[in-house]
Formats: C-alpha cells, sequence, structure tokens
C-alpha cells in the first residue's frame, strides 16, 4: 500500500483534499509510548485504529465516555432495542458493511418502524388519515406533489429538485455548487414552494431551522441519500440495522483491537513537538505517541487546547460549526390507545412533539413502546429541564393532540446526543455560507494531529462518512 502515491489513492478512495502543512512546533518532547493514539471510540475512531494496527503500528484508542461507540447507542434495556442514535445502515455503506461481515455481524430489517411506517398526520390540530391526504384541503402542495405524505416531503422534495443528481459525491465542494450555499428556505422559495410546504418540511429537519441552514448542506445529504437508496438488502429494503443492536459493531471492533480502549479518558490539551504528540486528560494522566487522530466534535473542541494553536482557518470552524439538537423521550407503552380512536399508532405533527413512533405492536415478548423525537430548534426549551419534566411536557403535549393517549403512557428514559458533553448534538450541520468557509479546513491535519469523524467527510455521511474519515485519517498516518 506505501508504494501507492499517497495524494492519488487518497483523493481516488475518498475524494479527500489534500492535507495541510505542518505548523511550527516546540522542542523535542519525551520518547513515544506509542505509533498512534485515537481519540474517540466511534466508529471513525475505531475504524482508523484497526486499519493502523492491520499496518503493525501500536495503537491505543482513549474515549471519553464509559461506553463504547460514541453516537452508535443501542438502548439495550429498553423494549424493542432502540437506536438511540446512529440507527440505520444504508445500502451501499460499504466499508461498513465489509467490517460487519467481518466481524460476524448479521443484518436485519425491524418488522415495524423505521422511514416508511405508518403515521396519523396531526396538521394545524387536525388528525389526518394518511389516504386522505392527497385531497386534504390543508395539503399545500400542487400537481404530482400533493401525493408526498408530510413524512416524506423533505426527502421527496429534496431530491426531486436536486441540482447535485448525476454528479460525484464529492461534488458539493466544488465551485459549480458554491451557489446554493445560501439558507434552504430560500433556495425553496426559489423553486416555486410555498411557505407553507417549508414549514412543513422544517418539522423534521435534523438541524436547527430550516432558514438557518445551508441549501448546499441539505441536497448534500439527499443525494447520498439517493445513492444508499439503489442498493438493497434482503427483501429489497434499502436500509437495515444489525441484529441484537447497532452497538455490537464498535464493541466488536474495540474487541478486535490489540490494545483495548481505555474509556472515561476526557482529553482536554495537546502537547505537540517535532517528534510526537503528548495528549493530556482531565483525570492528570497523559500518553505520548508519533502521531494522534482525534473524532473529537467541533463543538466539543472548542473546549480543548492545543500547544501549539490550531491554524486560524481551522479553529474559527472549530467555534463556528455546530450539530443539531435533538431529544428522545421513551416510554412503555401501557394499553393500545389506538384502538380507541382507530387511527395509526404512531403520529407525525407539526407541534413541538414531532414524532411519537410506536414499536413492539402485537409481540409477545416485547411490551409495545414507543419515543417521542424533537429536534431542532424545538428541542433548545429542553436544556431548561430535567427528566421529570420532560416527561410531564411531552405526556401532556401527546393527550392534549390525541386525547386516547392520555394516562397509557409509562416513563422510561430521556436520551439526547446534545446532553452527552463528548458529543454536543445528532450530527454536523453547515449553516448558509459555511460550506465555501470551512468545509476544505475539516481534513486539514496540523502537524502529527489528524482529524476524524463524520463531519470530515467528504463522500459519506451517517456511520459510513464515520467510516471513510476514519480510513482517510489512517492513510494520513500511514503516509506522514
Amino acid at each position: 500500500m506505501k508504494q501507492i502515491n499517497r495524494r492519488q489513492f487518497i483523493k481516488a478512495s475518498s475524494g479527500i483534499i489534500a492535507s495541510g502543512s505542518a505548523p511550527a512546533v516546540h522542542a523535542k518532547g519525551k520518547k513515544s509510548e506509542y505509533d498512534a493514539i485515537v481519540i474517540g471510540a466511534g466508529l471513525s475512531g475505531l475504524h482508523a485504529a484497526m486499519l493502523l494496527e492491520e499496518n503493525d503500528l501500536n495503537v491505543l484508542v482513549l474515549e471519553g465516555r464509559e461506553r463504547l461507540g460514541g453516537r452508535v447507542y443501542t438502548l439495550m434495556h429498553v423494549p424493542g432495542k432502540p437506536e438511540a442514535a446512529g440507527e440505520w445502515i444504508g445500502g451501499n455503506y460499504a466499508r461498513m458493511i465489509a467490517t460487519c461481515r467481518k466481524l460476524g455481524m448479521e443484518f436485519w430489517v425491524p418488522e415495524q418502524g423505521g422511514p416508511d411506517r405508518g403515521w396519523a398526520y396531526d396538521i394545524q390540530g387536525e388528525f389526518i388519515d394518511a389516504k386522505d391526504w392527497e385531497q386534504h384541503a390543508l395539503n399545500p402542495m400542487s400537481g404530482e406533489d400533493r401525493k408526498i405524505p408530510p413524512h416524506r416531503m423533505l426527502w421527496n422534495i429534496s431530491n426531486k429538485n436536486n441540482p447535485l443528481k448525476g454528479h460525484p459525491l464529492d461534488a458539493w465542494l466544488t465551485p459549480e455548487f458554491a451557489k446554493y450555499d445560501i439558507p434552504f428556505d430560500q433556495y425553496l422559495r426559489k423553486i416555486g414552494y410555498n411557505e407553507e410546504t417549508i414549514r412543513l418540511m422544517d418539522v423534521t429537519i435534523h438541524t436547527n431551522h430550516i432558514s438557518t441552514t445551508s441549501a448546499l448542506h441539505e441536497l448534500r445529504r439527499y443525494h447520498v441519500n439517493s445513492f444508499n437508496s439503489k442498493h438493497k438488502f434482503h427483501k429489497g429494503n434499502s436500509y437495515a440495522q444489525i441484529k441484537g443492536g447497532n452497538s455490537l459493531l464498535p464493541e466488536a471492533m474495540a474487541g478486535s483491537l490489540k490494545n483495548q480502549p481505555i474509556t472515561g479518558k476526557t482529553v482536554i490539551h495537546f502537547e505537540q513537538t517535532p517528534s510526537n504528540v503528548t495528549v493530556h486528560c482531565a483525570d492528570g494522566s497523559s500518553y505520548t505517541a508519533d502521531n494522534v487522530i482525534s473524532s473529537i466534535p467541533m463543538p466539543v473542541l472548542r473546549d480543548v487546547t492545543f500547544s501549539p494553536r490550531l491554524p486560524t482557518q481551522m479553529k474559527a470552524a472549530v467555534d463556528d460549526v455546530d450539530y443539531g439538537l435533538s431529544m428522545q423521550a421513551h416510554f412503555l407503552i401501557d394499553r393500545p390507545y389506538w384502538e380507541a380512536d382507530g387511527m395509526e399508532p404512531s403520529i407525525w405533527s407539526d407541534r413541538s412533539i414531532e414524532r411519537f413512533g410506536v414499536r413492539n405492536i402485537d409481540k409477545k415478548d416485547a411490551q409495545a413502546a414507543g419515543v417521542a423525537f424533537i429536534n431542532g430548534a424545538a428541542a433548545h426549551k429542553f436544556r431548561l429541564m430535567n427528566d421529570e419534566t420532560i416527561f410531564k411536557y411531552v405526556e401532556q403535549e401527546l393527550s392534549e393532540l390525541r386525547p386516547s393517549m392520555k394516562g397509557s403512557l409509562t416513563p422510561l428514559l430521556i436520551q439526547s446526543c446534545e446532553r452527552d458533553p463528548h458529543g454536543a448534538g445528532d450530527w454536523v450541520y453547515w449553516k448558509p455560507g459555511q460550506v465555501g468557509k470551512y468545509a476544505r479546513n475539516m481534513r486539514e491535519r496540523h502537524g502529527r494531529i489528524h482529524f476524524c469523524g463524520e463531519h470530515t467527510a467528504v463522500m459519506e455521511r451517517g456511520m459510513e462518512g464515520a467510516f471513510e474519515s476514519g480510513e482517510r485519517a489512517a492513510l494520513d498516518v500511514l503516509f506522514s
């Protein structure tokens, strides 16, 4: 592999921009303990560590949490084992699928749930059956678009009018598409969509708000997803999960390493010399390696210090780029409230509780359960609430919009990637103007410090984006 020209190999395999030059560094430090230290035991960090070990490097993985997996997190003790994040494996997640097979993982598609489950739509205070939507007075669209159900509007419209269609997956970084680095709502108005359509598209956007999101970010997201949908798992499904829970994959990846990851190691400082990097942790421990790969999310990286300092543009990206907010409230369902009102069990709503998804219906071995999803701007208010207050708020909202639900729910747990001090949110999103300003800087190495994580991926997003970025960072180390 080392006989291949480094820049040609990386550009061909991952569409990655060449790394930046190394900054000036301090005097030579102590001898390295490891060839490489990887910060973060999520998919990107673990994939990088596995690749480095395959090339005979002595690697140590440090993780700030007390568990492995990062944003891949199966709630094993909740009925139905729902995925708190990192939920669906796309059909063309080639690196992830290959790793699953290598480590003996099995795929499956849940019988209930997923993006195409049945929904009862609550729009402007009125419940609407899916079969009535096309002709309903509250349907704001025209022509063939009237057939698009509310929960598919963001997906279908973003795909239908996507200027990236037919172009390579890294085209979003080229000057040709810079004109779309504008507010997404502004873009939608330009192509003819009205305010009510835009409002309904904003319900499930995984950013902050449709007006504070770059159209290029969303167009890229659905450009990638359209590739995923063309590749199928068994029974024609374009998505799947790991049987037993997606968390089994990072656990198996960690288990395959010679040096087991060390958890509870919150990194607070990188100290770099011409020959190595010392990683300092909050508990007073430190570790030294010839190279470091960091998968720390940008908002978390703001609280980490670097010696020498990060380059100006990279520091600006760290300070400015954010992750989308999300909140999940999980419940047991004590009685089938849908039998009382005759509607679909799951709810899609334009209120602050945007979705309530139900699973385990009619299963003999598991009680029915559900989860309320709140994304984006609507999730901000929950920063002011403790778990008990959140449960009361969500139950009251659900009971008001659907009276049959009153008294049918038992609180289980609150899950939020944004609450996690090592997570910062569900995934990176680009604000208007940020793609052109920062997207090329996210992958630049800082001397012997290399960066990975879904937020640095070029070709893919989500979990496969994490794998792509880990591969690129590992190659960066191997060829440095």
